[in-house]
């Protein structure tokens, strides 16, 4: 049966992969519309609080991977960061299933934080844009962080004298 902790990281698994569909989204929308001469707005643009997660995702820091030489840009792996990310939330969601899951989630987990990092660094310090959907997976992995360490490293509790 599983853990109380298995379902809660699930759980954000799914709330993850939520966001990464919907930047994917936002992403194959705004280059569809630029391609036609239209601008696209998604629900995630809040020029209230000058928020623009289609500036974001549609910028070369859209595409970490080739952003930092790791792939080819323009290559079969030249991809979104929320495919990435959607393909971690997968694992992340389906982990207590996959053979040695636990160990994969925590190596995907490390390499999310990583990732989350350089990224949050970049919408502050270089785009200086807000990004709702953006820090939503901040906070996402973040938790996940703390709840795969929790899960991983928790002291199995001791039996209970009769």
């Amino acid at each position: 049966s599983e853990t109380s902790m298995s379902v809660a990281i699930r759980l954000l698994g799914a709330v993850g992969m939520c966001a990464a569909l919907y930047a994917l989204h936002v992403e194959h929308e705004a280059v569809r519309m630029s391609e036609i001469g239209l601008e696209y707005k998604a629900l995630c643009d809040i020029s209230s609080i000058g928020a623009s997660c289609t500036a974001v995702f549609t910028s070369e820091w859209g595409k970490l991977m080739s952003k930092l030489g790791l792939v080819r840009t323009g290559g079969a792996l030249d991809l979104p960061n929320a495919a990435y990310g959607a393909m971690y939330y997968v694992l992340v969601m389906f982990y207590p299933f996959v053979p040695f899951g636990r160990a994969l989630l925590l190596i995907g987990t490390f390499a999310s934080i990583a990732t989350t990092a350089i990224l949050a660094y970049a919408l502050a310090f270089i785009l200086g844009d807000v990004c709702v959907v953006c820090i939503s997976t901040y906070v996402v992995n973040t938790s996940l962080l703390v709840l795969v360490l929790r899960d991983r490293f928790a002291m199995p509790e001791k039996p209970k004298a009769a």
